[in-house]
């Protein structure tokens, strides 16, 4: 039977514009050269592990959508280097009529790199990092003549109907009722500022090259002390990430932007809703959004800003917020118009989006280099870059990860409306926060 799609995706898809796909990427650079041949036999084989990455959607009755598998040929492009830019220009995603990944490998001199596109309707940025994990680990049996064992991460495409749920339940809902209320109340109905002034643009037309994005990392030393900085002030990472994108979009404004009232400006960061019954659950969207609302008042103090970032993170958390997005969007989809209608709305919905995947590669039992860079066959992968998609109102969406000891950060940026200076500005604004002592 064809798979219904879950609210989450519903709303991926149906915010897709031509102007802003909504997909995400996944960019591998590596020293020395990987066999091409094997490589593609990986990919064909991971393909087969998760059912999503060889489905496109079909709507049926009353605007709903099921996927569908189909036998559709693997998207590989080759491209001779140097390579222009980090990413070569990709082709955005018609899923109802191919599936939702795409692969582009580019081979140069001395190295190669290879870019994963994945529609967001598919996968979430965790179920896309287990596809790479399969692919290399695929690829490392391969190259050593062996042959891969078929589902080795026991991956169960049972569990796939199991994605869109939130955790809701009838005694969560009540025991946490006024916190969710308020919390749905602010997503539906409070809209904040986006980040910078621009003129309504029609989404409907496309872009070539949509796809405009600059990167920077923090040295292992500068990683290890902003990481200590974290436990010193006893909060998470990702709290004093928040914190340091909110006072540099503050310090950003300040520079690029007419000055005003203080405006709302909301960062959207995902929330992985996937439980240890799913955790062999093939690539899909397990996931949710979760958003944190401050003015720019609030940016005067930031250690109080800090502190107060923990205080709402953790509110969240004890408070079961995860499951607001999910039910905003049933919400959504049973008035009039559904999802459709609330997204045709030119408001901003989110300043930005950090999304951070964490330390990635870590489990893989692959030879290493002595700084923790990983040998894949006869090369070395020496850079891991992720984008989340942006869309329209939303001009930032960053993408934070920790690969061989290196704090390393991707900022896409919407090129329509900020130039290339401005959004390389915002960037080292952002990292001298990082490398700050305090």
């Amino acid at each position: 039977m064809p798979l219904p799609f879950s609210i989450f995706e519903k709303y991926m898809l149906l915010d897709d514009r031509p102007a802003y796909p909504m997909d995400s990427f996944r960019f591998l650079r590596f020293s020395g050269r990987l066999n091409l041949s094997q490589f593609k036999e990986s990919i064909a084989a991971t393909v087969r592990l998760h059912p999503l990455l060889r489905s496109v959607a079909r709507k049926v009755r009353h605007g709903n959508f099921v996927w569908e598998e189909v036998e559709h040929p693997l998207f590989f492009r080759q491209i001779q280097g140097p390579l222009a830019t980090r990413f070569p220009s990709p082709e955005a995603i018609d899923l109802f009529n191919e599936p939702g990944f795409k692969t582009y490998f580019v081979e140069e001199k001395d190295s190669c790199s290879v870019l994963f596109q994945l529609h967001h309707s598919v996968s979430d940025g965790i179920g896309e990092m287990g596809v790479i994990v399969d692919i290399l680990s695929d690829y490392a049996v391969r190259h050593k003549g062996g042959l891969p064992p078929p589902n080795p991460r026991k991956l169960d495409p049972s569990l796939l109907p199991l994605r869109g749920s939130s955790g809701l339940t009838l005694a969560k809902y009540f025991r946490f009722y006024f916190p969710t209320a308020i919390t749905t109340f602010q997503l539906l109905f409070h809209f904040p500022a986006p980040l910078s002034h621009h003129a309504p643009l029609n989404t409907e037309i496309g872009t070539k090259d949509y796809l405009a994005f600059c990167v920077d990392e923090l040295t292992p030393e500068e990683t290890k002390i902003y990481f200590a900085r974290a436990k010193t002030h006893r909060v998470t990472v990702n709290d004093l990430l928040l914190r340091d994108l909110f006072l540099a979009m503050g310090n950003w404004r300040k520079k690029w932007v007419a000055p005003g009232n203080h405006p709302w400006l909301r960062v959207s960061m995902p929330m992985n809703l996937r439980t240890e019954q799913l955790k062999n659950m093939p690539a899909a969207n397990a996931v949710t959004m979760l958003f944190l609302d401050r003015k720019e008042r609030d940016f005067s103090d930031p250690d109080q800003l800090l502190q107060g970032i923990h205080r709402e993170t953790d509110w969240i958390k004890r408070t079961e917020q995860k499951h607001v997005l999910l039910l905003s969007l049933r919400i959504c989809n049973l008035l009039p118009g559904g999802i459709a209608r609330e997204l045709k709305s030119p408001k901003c919905r989110a300043t930005s989006v950090l999304s951070n995947l964490g330390r990635v590669f870590e489990s893989l039992p692959f030879p290493r280099q002595p700084d923790g860079r990983l040998i894949v066959g006869d090369a070395v992968l020496e850079e891991v870059d992720a984008t989340p998609p942006i869309r329209s109102g939303t001009l930032i969406s960053l993408s934070a990860l920790t690969y061989a000891g290196r704090l390393r950060l991707t900022l896409r940026y919407d090129a329509k409306n900020m130039t290339a200076e401005q959004a390389n500005d915002l960037l080292a604004i952002f990292f001298s926060l990082l490398r700050k002592e305090k």
